[in-house]
């Protein structure tokens, strides 16, 4: 079998940890808030594609603990998607490569650092998000995701229902704080800059 068999192989068969209850559960909501914040308007299309992308990343991770490949290229091709219908233009086409570093750099290096600090999908998928999102809502997004990881982790670690090295399945936390980006990170980010 060829490099090139095994691969799409591979694509095709970590889709299997997506399709969960899980992920039926969080498609359906990412579809409906994408509807109730944009409305019937073209964006809610990719905005809705965005946040099912997500959904299942973050399905697939509390199922079989994997970031599917497949679903970072679609995020990453979703991006494209935007510049090329002019929802983003040249100028904040940097703001968007500046997006797909700024999370997943300081990632790399501490998975590269840190033994099971972060896994490559998480790493991947942050970078296509971040492609997506673009610099500032990348930014919120990982302060909201790691936040709400963290908040989580010492809970768990207070109840005593995980170890501090059990490995934490972090796709879930990233995806709702990408998602939340997207959905009202301009909301915030004008909020911000009135008390700044």
């Amino acid at each position: 079998m060829t490099t090139k068999g095994i691969n799409t192989n591979k694509l095709l068969k970590d889709m299997g940890a997506v399709f969960t209850p899980v992920f039926y559960i969080f498609g359906i909501v990412a579809i409906a808030s994408a509807i109730i914040v944009n409305g019937f308007e073209p964006v809610t299309v990719i905005t809705a594609l965005f946040l099912l992308f997500l959904a299942a990343c973050a399905a697939a991770d509390i199922n079989k603990g994997i970031v599917p490949d497949l679903m970072v290229i679609l995020i990453a091709l979703l991006a494209l998607v935007k510049f090329f219908t002019g929802i983003i233009n040249l100028q904040s086409l940097i703001s968007c490569l500046l997006g797909s570093l700024v999370m997943s750099v300081p990632m790399l290096i501490a998975a590269l650092i840190l033994k099971n600090s972060f896994g490559g999908g998480d790493i991947k998928m942050m970078a296509a998000a971040g492609l997506f999102l673009g610099l500032d809502k990348t930014i919120i997004a990982g302060l909201i995701a790691f936040l709400i990881a963290g908040c989580y982790g010492v809970y768990l670690l207070f109840t005593k229902k995980r170890s501090a090295k059990e490995k934490v399945k972090l796709a879930p936390y990233l995806a709702l704080g990408c998602a939340f980006s997207e959905l009202f990170g301009s909301a915030f980010l004008e909020i911000l800059h009135t008390f700044i």
